[in-house]
């Protein structure tokens, strides 16, 4: 009967002396439910609720990277477009945009201006936009030809460039005219 009342009393002392313990346990296991049930969530705010409850816990170096990969990406830069023009002395020509490279847009751009007629064509690229301006003469019983191209950040920078180019090196500046002009984005069009 005394080693009953003993281990009875011995029981009572330890419930009493050490509360923090039994109830420390049950935190921990309070913490690790909530993080089983938040962590896999796509949904940030109960990542949130969770560090909300617990901004030291166990899981809460974890719950702050989760957190910031469900943040929403930014999204990627569209893709570089090259756009090129062919082009002949005496008028023949070919253009393209919206390429994905240079030897794409280059190689198009001479062989749609081979098609329309143009020998020696020759090809220009660019990932802005571009244009060329074009002239023909007859001086002294001699007929001149001539093509300029020249790309700007915007269509009327590109054709203005084209054109200051064929009126300073052109044999007939009075007689230039753009022939065609674009933007590698096909914004142009628009």
């Amino acid at each position: 009967m005394l080693r009953t009342i003993c281990c009875a009393l011995a029981l009572a002392a330890a419930i009493f002396v050490h509360p923090a313990a039994c109830f420390a346990q049950s935190d921990i296991s309070a913490e690790i439910t909530f993080w089983n049930s938040v962590k896999d969530s796509r949904n940030p705010a109960e990542i949130v609720a969770y560090l909300d409850k617990y901004p030291t816990g166990t899981f809460a170096s974890l719950a702050r990277i989760r957190l910031e990969s469900l943040k929403p990406k930014p999204p990627a830069p569209p893709a570089e477009q090259w756009a090129a023009i062919g082009f002949a002395a005496r008028g023949a020509w070919g253009a393209v945009w919206q390429k994905a490279n240079r030897d794409e847009a280059e190689a198009r751009a001479l062989t749609l201006c081979v098609n329309n007629g143009g020998r020696d064509c020759k090809v220009s690229s660019t990932t802005k936009c571009g244009a060329m301006a074009f002239y023909t003469a007859r001086l002294r019983r001699t007929r001149y030809w001539g093509a300029f191209t020249a790309e700007g950040a915007t269509l009327g920078q590109a054709i203005d460039a084209a054109s200051a180019r064929c009126r300073n090196e052109g044999r007939s500046p009075s007689d230039c005219n753009i022939r065609a002009s674009f933007c590698a984005d096909g914004s142009h069009r628009d």
